[in-house]
């Protein structure tokens, strides 16, 4: 990464900081059964990362929930084989601020529609991910246990040394279907 970029993502990481909400604990912990729109950020950047949310995608509308999707490319344009659907979008470098933060007015309805759960499939700190995180509208957040995780997550999962998205979900949905069982 260019001395530029450094730059950028540091000066993008001290205005996220300072204007993204902080996610509360506060907030009561869903059930799994109570969710029904479900909201996933992940990163678009490789052929392998898309066929595990799309099998996180399947079992979730399986389940009975709706889910939309927003993936982050890494480029100045979205490639070819990236297709937009009315559940499924992207946002990419041309979509983001000089600091590296999503500029809003450019992203879809994915940041203000208001989800009962986000989950944060990724394992990369990059900051427009994490910026997104922040940006969500969710009634409760999930995410890889990341730093400052916290941040944007109202509940972290460590995956130890397995970083596959699909294990990374279904411990979400693990933990989600035993937390507040009657």
């Amino acid at each position: 990464m260019s001395l530029i970029e450094n730059f950028k993502n540091y000066v993008g990481r001290i205005f996220l900081k300072k204007s993204g909400p902080i996610k509360s604990s506060q907030r009561g912990i869903p059930t799994f059964d109570s969710v029904t729109e479900i909201g996933i950020i992940y990163h678009a950047g490789s052929a392998a990362n898309e066929e595990q949310i799309n099998r996180v995608v399947h079992y979730l509308r399986d389940q009975g929930k709706k889910v939309w999707t927003m993936g982050f490319v890494n480029a100045n344009t979205l490639p070819n084989n990236k297709k937009f659907h009315i559940s499924s979008e992207y946002f990419w470098k041309e979509k983001l601020t000089w600091y590296n933060l999503p500029d809003t007015s450019k992203i879809g309805n994915f940041v203000t529609h208001r989800f009962d759960l986000l989950l944060n499939l990724y394992f990369e700190g990059d900051l427009p991910l994490l910026a997104m995180s922040s940006y969500t509208q969710s009634a409760y957040s999930m995410g890889a246990n990341l730093p400052d995780a916290l941040r944007y997550n109202d509940t972290i999962i460590d995956t130890g040394s397995e970083h596959s998205i699909q294990n990374l979900a279904s411990q979400m949905v693990h933990y989600l279907k035993v937390i507040n069982q009657k």
